[in-house]
């Protein structure tokens, strides 16, 4: 069956603050730039940079961010039938700290309830019976609102990506976290995360592979455990790719998950065998990694392979 995206994916829009100046802390910085952000709508402009149709269903607050939004997104090539205000909630900002690019700071400054708790359930069920895959994250499980419409959304669902995505201002204690995804993991068909991640969504800790082969066992088909400098682990029940960091001099390392994740969708829709999906995704996330903004840092296929190029000539 052909269906309208390959991709779709569900959770927050935000719009990010970051310094215009290198290497200061916050107390000296004079001026910010803001970008179009936010893990799930991050994805979607990777996997639009990378030649995927792409789609977010998300919410904005009903101001004057909406269409800056809107407009980025429209510029990335990603699809906005689904991205709606709500009225009487404010975009949430998202301000960064890069006085350290290696370990940035993230700051959150948004409404209870966020503007995607006002998801329409029949929406992202249309919008997921219209895409090859969804992308969901674990913090679209975060209230009992949105974690209703994420679950029947996973029904209507071709394909399921879950990024467990992690992000302590959205949660009482990881334990909550813990409580509300373990039962999710065996209705996806893949878990993306960080070691932390993997292990607080677990309930245990290990080495990648053991946390990538406890995921397994819990029903997804793929695992894929994130170490950051360390590079990435991915597992299926055959294979196991272990895939080194490129090196890169950092300027801000928070959006290289969310261009990895691009790359891994990429893969998944195009049947790449699953070592040439991580190297990729690997060079998508350095490449990132060496930018100053997130979603405007999203590399297209051509700059992926150059820098896979550039790092065979130099071994």
């Amino acid at each position: 069956m052909d269906r309208e995206f390959d991709v779709v994916t569900a959770g927050r829009a935000v719009v990010d603050l970051y310094p215009a100046e290198d290497g200061r802390p916050p107390k000296n910085v004079e001026s910010y730039r803001q970008y179009l952000g936010g893990s799930p709508t991050n994805v979607a402009v990777a996997a639009a940079r990378a030649g995927l149709r792409s789609a977010v269903v998300t919410r904005t607050g009903d101001d004057l961010f909406h269409d800056f939004v809107v407009d980025q997104l429209e510029t990335f090539g990603v699809d906005t039938r689904w991205v709606h205000a709500v009225p009487g909630r404010r975009t949430t900002l998202a301000v960064c700290d890069l006085e350290d690019p290696r370990t940035p700071g993230l700051t959150f400054f948004r409404d209870t309830p966020p503007p995607e708790d006002a998801l329409d359930v029949d929406e992202l069920v249309a919008a997921a019976a219209a895409s090859r895959v969804l992308w969901i994250t674990a913090s679209g499980f975060a209230t009992t609102r949105s974690a209703a419409a994420q679950t029947a959304a996973i029904a209507a669902a071709h394909q399921v990506f879950l990024d467990l995505d992690y992000r302590p201002d959205f949660w009482p204690s990881e334990h909550a976290l813990h409580d509300r995804l373990l039962p999710v993991l065996s209705q996806v068909d893949a878990v993306i995360g960080n070691l932390r991640e993997v292990a607080i969504a677990l309930g245990e800790t290990g080495t990648p592979a053991d946390l990538a082969r406890r995921l397994l066992s819990r029903g997804p088909r793929l695992a894929v455990v994130k170490q950051g400098a360390d590079g990435a682990l991915a597992a299926t029940r055959e294979l196991l790719v272990e895939q080194p960091a490129f090196p890169v001099r950092p300027v801000n390392g928070l959006g290289a998950g969310d261009a990895f994740g691009g790359l891994l969708l990429k893969g998944a829709v195009a049947g790449w065998p699953l070592h040439e999906t991580m190297r990729c995704a690997a060079a998508a996330g350095a490449i990132v990694t060496s930018r100053r903004a997130c979603s405007a840092a999203m590399p297209t296929m051509t700059e992926v392979a150059e820098l896979l190029e550039s790092h065979e000539q130099r071994r």
